[in-house]
């Protein structure tokens, strides 16, 4: 009885142990990987069915764009351009690429490369949660005008305007105008008035008379200037029967950098009332004729500037480089620090100073200017001319010459600011008079600063940019 007992209560026990630890955690990750495989498979699923559904709503915006550009009764009026669009919570994205197919086979924005004969649209269309390396969908087409673009007895004037960057500028005024400089001239009143640049900076004048015309970009006081430093852009362009006369100029919102003059002078320091400033970009320098502000003893000035990315180095005085005659041509070297090449008796040479990074409204920057006193000269008007200095001094050199002009001097001693170079100072009874007939001041009635070259013949004095 007790054997058939415990039989029963052992098979009972052993009824009662069920799945082991390891039984149950090995389960539990098959359970979990098949879990994980069944969820990648459905989010793949789901992620390749809404990619296919955003191709598909993609390539219905890229066909209604390529639609709407074939209907346009103007294929001029086809241009680039960005848009946007929702559609069941995804965000599209339309960037159209318009530009012209020219008669040597050449596409441009503007056609810029010959005669107009097509134009061409690019459309590509992209969305919010794309694939990484999924491609945009892409759409093209060649747009024919409505009518004969060229006539073979007149010409066309194409004008492209960019930025600093290289974009389009959209909006910019186009005017074209008979130049009355040139005579005989052929040309004719162009009728209607060209219309401003569009989106890709673009602007055509169609079946111009050939002659000689006057194109103006831009317009007086709108806050651009081209990268020639003009403002606003005028230029004389001749148009040619059968032929396209292209204008690619950059035309951007102009920087206006405040420079602070001669930096640490005096407050009472003079200045030249018809002083120039040169500022040199990556291309060719640029002088310009100056206005000075005075506040609190500092002493200002701001110039329209195109703005390089790159900056400007600045310095006093009208620079000219040497010509392409090798220096046969007048020049002025001696206002640029760095052409004071020739070391001098301490082995130095000069130093342009630090550019204006950056340039912006708010951008800053100083011009160094040496000062002189000047004992003596009270109610006298000073002039100013350069002059050829001894060869052993190291200067430059200024063959155009300069004559810079203060005001009336109320005190007996005053203080000048000058560009860098040699000078010899004139002290004039009446602003009426001419340097001439002026005397010249004495070297003892002249202060010059600490390690300047000593003076020369004729009371020359020089203002040497290198360090003593």
């Amino acid at each position: 009885m007790n054997a058939q007992h415990r039989l029963r209560r052992t098979a009972h026990d052993s009824r009662d142990q069920g799945f082991t630890l390891i039984e149950v955690l090995v389960a539990m990750m098959v359970f979990g990987i098949l879990s994980v495989l069944v969820a990648y498979l459905l989010t793949s699923a789901m992620t390749i069915t809404r990619s296919n559904r955003s191709s598909e709503v993609a390539a219905n915006l890229a066909a209604q764009a390529i639609d709407q550009a074939r209907s346009a009764t103007n294929v001029f009026s086809v241009v680039s351009g960005v848009t946007t669009t929702t559609v069941d919570g995804t965000t599209y994205t339309v960037t159209k690429s318009a530009g012209w197919l020219t008669n040597t086979g050449t596409a441009s924005d503007c056609g810029t490369s010959g005669l107009l004969q097509n134009k061409t649209l690019n459309v590509a269309v992209t969305w919010s949660g794309m694939r990484t390396g999924a491609s945009p969908v892409q759409a093209s087409t060649l747009l024919a005008p409505a009518g004969p673009i060229n006539d073979p007895t007149t010409g066309t004037i194409i004008v492209h305007v960019r930025d600093a960057s290289g974009v389009g500028v959209a909006g910019v005024p186009i005017g074209v105008a008979v130049d009355g400089s040139v005579s005989p001239n052929t040309g004719t009143t162009v009728s209607p008035a060209p219309s401003a640049t569009d989106v890709d900076g673009c602007s055509y004048v169609l079946k111009v008379v050939p002659g000689s015309y006057i194109v103006t970009i831009g317009t007086a006081g709108d806050g651009r200037i081209s990268s020639d430093q003009q403002q606003p852009l005028k230029l004389s362009v001749p148009v040619t029967a059968g032929q396209s006369s292209v204008l690619d100029k950059q035309y951007d919102t102009a920087a206006t950098p405040k420079l602070t003059l001669a930096p640490g002078a005096p407050a009472t320091t003079m200045f030249p009332t018809n002083l120039t400033v040169t500022y040199v970009p990556q291309g060719d320098a640029y002088t310009t004729r100056v206005t000075t502000a005075t506040v609190s003893g500092v002493t200002t000035t701001s110039t329209l500037l195109f703005p390089f990315s790159s900056g400007y180095q600045a310095f006093a005085g009208t620079y000219v480089a040497v010509g392409p005659a090798g220096g046969a041509a007048p020049i002025c070297l001696s206002v640029d620090p760095g052409a004071w090449t020739i070391p001098n008796a301490s082995g130095n040479v000069g130093v342009r100073s630090d550019p204006i990074i950056g340039i912006t409204s708010g951008a800053t920057g100083t011009v160094t200017m040496p000062q002189v006193t000047v004992a003596g000269v009270s109610g006298r008007w000073l002039v100013a001319v350069s002059a050829p200095a001894a060869s052993t001094v190291g200067d430059p050199g200024c063959t155009t010459g300069m004559s810079l002009t203060f005001a009336k001097a109320s005190t007996s001693s005053v203080t000048l600011a000058l560009p860098y170079g040699s000078w010899k100072l004139y002290s004039l009874a009446r602003q009426t008079d001419t340097v001439s007939s002026s005397p010249v001041v004495a070297s003892t009635s002249i202060t010059l600063p600490a390690g300047s070259p000593p003076f020369t013949t004729g009371n020359i004095f020089t203002l040497d940019p290198r360090q003593p």
